[in-house]
């Protein structure tokens, strides 16, 4: 039997090398959308979760990590699931749980991530205004509260 996806705290510095492993198997088979910027990215999110100015969240079952998210008061840092265990609910439980924390949180992402892009759109990601201190081939999406929905009596 399946053990139960379980979502806990960073539980210290020394897990880092495995979610940079997570990190490179979710990019290893799409190097074709890497660039510069996403890799500045990357090493300036680490920074954050080294300091500790982020809110770190992992997706564990069992004793494997299967992703992790990343995320500060405003702004989505990271969010990566293993390769292997895309496709499962993963990613979106992580989401659920930033957006729970963090309503009209944001994320920026390179606008050739046509997948990591309409992820967010289905979980009620809309695409705003960046502002200019984005490079223009970046796209910022932000969470919006889903409208009540009218149920017909």
């Amino acid at each position: 039997m399946d053990e139960a996806l379980v979502l806990r705290e960073l539980a210290s510095i020394d897990e880092v090398p495995d979610l940079l492993d997570i990190w490179r198997s979710s990019v290893e088979r799409r190097r074709d959308f890497l660039s510069a910027a996403d890799i500045d990215a990357v090493a300036t999110a680490l920074e954050a979760i080294y300091s500790q100015s982020v809110t770190v969240r992992i997706a564990q079952q069992g004793q494997r990590i299967m992703g992790f998210a990343a995320w500060s008061d405003t702004r989505i840092e990271l969010l990566w699931v293993r390769h292997s265990d895309r496709h499962k609910g993963v990613g979106r439980v992580l989401l659920e749980a930033i957006v729970a924390h963090t309503p009209g949180i944001s994320v920026h992402l390179d606008c050739q991530r046509q997948p990591a892009i309409s992820f967010f759109g289905d979980c009620g990601f809309l695409a705003v205004d960046g502002g200019p201190e984005l490079v223009p081939q970046r796209i910022t999406l932000r969470h919006t509260e889903s409208l009540p929905r009218i149920v017909a009596p």
